[in-house]
């Protein structure tokens, strides 16, 4: 008799505490979100990323991806455009006491500022070129902010995930 009602109590809980989703006065539906643009490797690991030059080399590539989040990829290309940005690089180092100087502008290349994430895609890629023989050997430690600054047919640029801060180390 105890085994049967210890079934009813359990059955009766286990009914009790389930519930529809979209009954709920906190569910939210997200069919409808647009597409946001953003850099995923902030959202997933964090805003700095460590690059390393060497002093000899002519160059060396850093990809920053660009994603575009959304419940479906987008049903259009979007054009979204990367820029340096020296504001970021002030709010980084206030946030967290560094001393990041901008990297001098001869020693990097943007070589694709714009790029276009196509229909049916989440992701591109914006190269950044580094030139280690211009990257200067004092005088730092140094970094690239890189901000998502436009993004193409209503996508909307995320608050939290739009920065990347590339630190720059020079290795001999």
């Amino acid at each position: 008799m105890k085994k049967i009602a210890y079934f009813f109590v359990a059955a009766g809980l286990a009914l009790g505490l389930t519930s529809c989703l979209n009954d709920d006065e906190h569910f939210v539906n997200f069919a409808g979100a647009g597409y946001v643009a953003e850099i995923p490797y902030t959202a997933n690991r964090s805003i700095a990323k460590a690059v390393t030059v060497s002093a000899a080399a002519a160059s060396v590539v850093a990809p920053v991806d660009i994603n575009i989040a959304s419940p479906n990829p987008p049903t259009q290309n979007i054009d979204v455009t990367v820029g340096v940005d020296q504001a970021a690089l002030t709010t980084y180092n206030v946030g967290r006491a560094t001393p990041y100087k901008i990297l001098p502008a001869a020693a990097y290349q943007l070589t694709t500022p714009m790029v276009t994430v196509t229909a049916g895609q989440r992701i591109a890629t914006v190269n950044v070129t580094f030139v280690g023989t211009q990257v200067p050997a004092t005088g730092g430690p140094y970094a690239l902010p890189l901000t998502i600054q436009s993004a193409s047919n209503n996508a909307i640029i995320s608050a939290n995930n739009k920065t990347q801060i590339l630190t720059v180390t020079l290795a001999k």
